[in-house]
C-alpha cells in the first residue's frame, strides 16, 4: 500500500499535539474547547454561534490569520 505524504503529515501533527498533552483525552478536549472559543463567534453567554446551515462562524481575526497553500 502506498503512503500518502499528506496523510502522513496529518498523523505526525496530530501525534505531536496529543503528545504535548501526554495523550490525556480530557486535556485534549479542553484544548479543543479553548480553540473553539478563541476562533469562533460566541453569544453573550459563551455559546457558539452557528450559521443557517449549522456551521460555526469564524471570527474575522481568526479568518485573517488562516492561509491557503497552493
Amino acid at each position: 500500500m502506498l503512503k500518502d505524504p499528506i496523510i502522513e503529515e496529518i498523523h505526525r501533527i496530530r501525534d505531536e499535539w496529543a503528545a504535548s498533552f501526554q495523550y490525556d483525552l480530557r486535556a485534549l478536549c479542553e484544548d479543543i474547547k479553548r480553540q473553539e472559543k478563541r476562533d469562533f463567534l460566541t453569544d453573550e453567554h459563551g455559546n457558539l454561534i452557528k450559521d443557517e446551515k449549522g456551521g460555526l462562524i469564524l471570527k474575522p481575526e481568526a479568518a485573517a490569520g488562516r492561509s491557503v497553500k497552493s
